[in-house]
């Protein structure tokens, strides 16, 4: 069970402060929830309520090992992204419904490649890119105690 004031891993959100255990109701035989509020992203500022019975989108952070991984094995590799379409909208379901956060390094920097060509980014691309990036940029920053502004010059100046 997760405390008041814990950092943890939200599969769809990132990074979540717990704000409090609580019920919706003052019926006392309410059941809890989490009340947590995401960090960084597209989520930033909103309440999400999460049943302290039904846990399975809810994680501990990475470790600060795991970050240390994921940033010397970040990939640096030409043409990563992944030009079939359909093949690429699954890869990027899986991910985000996986919430496996080492799902993303490979297309996030593909997104970062194919944009650098060609200057922009299609919806399907833009719209992974908005939710997979404040994931993992933000557990990265959270366990290394970097900003998370920080963590792009630390992915591509290794």
């Amino acid at each position: 069970m997760f405390e008041i004031d814990d950092l943890i891993d939200h599969k769809h959100s990132g990074v979540c402060r717990v704000l409090d255990i609580a019920s919706l109701s003052s019926d006392p035989d309410a059941p809890l929830y989490y009340v947590l509020k995401p960090l960084y992203g597209e989520d930033k500022g909103t309440v999400l309520r999460i049943p302290v019975t039904n846990t399975v989108s809810l994680s501990p952070l990475i470790s600060k090992e795991e970050a240390s991984h994921l940033v010397a094995s970040w990939p640096h590799d030409d043409d990563l992204y992944e030009v079939d379409a359909k093949r690429r909208k699954q890869r990027y379901e899986l991910a985000i419904s996986s919430g496996d956060v080492s799902l993303f390094p490979e297309l996030l920097e593909g997104i970062r490649q194919k944009k650098a060509k060609e200057g922009h980014l299609n919806s399907m691309d833009q719209q992974f890119f908005n939710r997979a990036q404040p994931i993992i940029y933000g557990e990265i920053a959270t366990a290394l105690g970097v900003a998370f502004e920080e963590v792009d010059a630390l992915l591509h100046n290794n």
